[in-house]
């Protein structure tokens, strides 16, 4: 089965500037990929690449097994669901949806049946003929969804659509899209810099730094494993620690942390190949207890900072080595016991839940 997108060495350049660099990328049929990255890291110039609207510079690219490099927008199977939404203000819901149908010159029953289709599909039976202006910001989110989904493209591209929206709409909105992507089978293209967005609905993410592609995995596995420090420090919180390696037993690593505290890790795919190394913790990852747990990695340590964040405490602890670590724990209200600010506390972290990383 082709890939139903594929960068080969594609780069895009602006004068000296580069905005994407030689990047191969494979999208399967079906799936829900997202590309993330701040702000410039060349996503949407990615997408934009995928739609037609910008030529790589260097490279070619695929939609199903065809190079489509140099084809126009307009002659792909594909379509995009923009940032601003991009509706007809003077046209009514029906009428923006069928428009690209129009353009095709569908015959009308046909037309009339996918409409009604993708109204259904996207809830907004009954609002046919309201124009956007009288529309909520998620209905005109659903119309432009409607719209793309319509002309059955075999890839959807989605260029920041929810950022517009508020918080609680927003995660209303990607719930919907997930479900809405598994019911059509469709390949999904999603570009954002949120990382809770790209963790609730993707399949696999791909992590763009500076141009290229940091991470391509797996939701699971770019959260619990990443590659690099980059990645981890994007995707949620991270306690980077610079580390010795000091024994080597098999998969599993021991090593020695900033401030002298000691470690068992547990190898899985980087590896490093000096005494030198990163290791990545995440503070939930951090358990902690009044007394002294049995069992490896098992520290104490003084909390310094408490903050309440509604079901959580982040907490800042230092070691008797003098590293400061955050912790994430669940709040006074389901914990066994309280951690505020002056205590001493156990910690204990699992040699899988301790990830080595490659440094940038």
């Amino acid at each position: 089965m082709n890939p139903m997108v594929e960068f080969q060495r594609v780069t895009k350049r602006w004068g000296n500037f580069t905005a994407v660099d030689q990047v191969d990328l494979q999208i399967h049929p079906g799936e829900f990929l997202t590309l993330l990255g701040p702000s410039g890291c060349g996503k949407t110039t990615m997408l934009r690449m995928i739609s037609g609207f910008e030529t790589p510079t260097t490279g070619r690219v695929f939609l199903d097994g065809v190079d489509v490099t140099d084809t126009p927008p307009y002659r792909r199977e594909v379509n995009q669901v923009f940032q601003s939404y991009a509706l007809f203000p003077h046209l009514s819901v029906r009428e923006n949806i069928e428009f690209g149908l129009r353009m095709k010159k569908v015959p009308p029953t046909e037309m009339n049946r996918r409409v009604e289709e993708a109204v259904h599909m996207v809830a907004l039976t009954g609002m046919e003929e309201r124009k956007p202006s009288q529309l909520s910001g998620g209905q005109r989110q659903r119309v432009a969804l409607a719209r793309a989904i319509v002309n059955r493209p075999k890839v959807l591209l989605l260029d920041e659509p929810l950022s517009a929206l508020d918080a609680k709409l927003r995660h209303t909105m990607q719930i919907e899209l997930k479900r809405l992507q598994a019911r059509l089978g469709i390949t999904f293209v999603f570009v954002t810099h949120d990382q809770e967005e790209a963790l609730t609905m993707s399949d696999r993410i791909a992590v763009i730094n500076k141009g290229r592609i940091e991470q391509l995995a797996s939701v699971d596995e770019i959260y619990h494993h990443p590659k690099t420090t980059f990645v981890a420090n994007f995707i949620g919180l991270a306690n980077i620690i610079a580390a010795d390696v000091i024994a080597r037993m098999g998969d599993i690593l021991r090593v020695r942390l900033e401030g002298g505290l000691e470690l068992e890790v547990k190898a899985t795919g980087f590896c490093p190949d000096s005494t030198r190394a990163l290791v990545s913790i995440r503070p939930e990852k951090i358990n902690v207890t009044p007394q002294k747990p049995d069992g490896e990695n098992v520290f104490q340590a003084t909390v310094t900072e408490e903050i309440f964040k509604g079901a959580t405490d982040e907490l800042t602890v230092r070691t008797q080595g003098d590293l400061e670590l955050t912790v994430l724990v669940a709040n006074e209200g389901l914990m066994e016991f309280a951690c505020h600010a002056g205590e001493q506390i156990w910690c204990q972290v699992h040699p899988e839940d301790a990830v080595l990383i490659e440094e940038d």
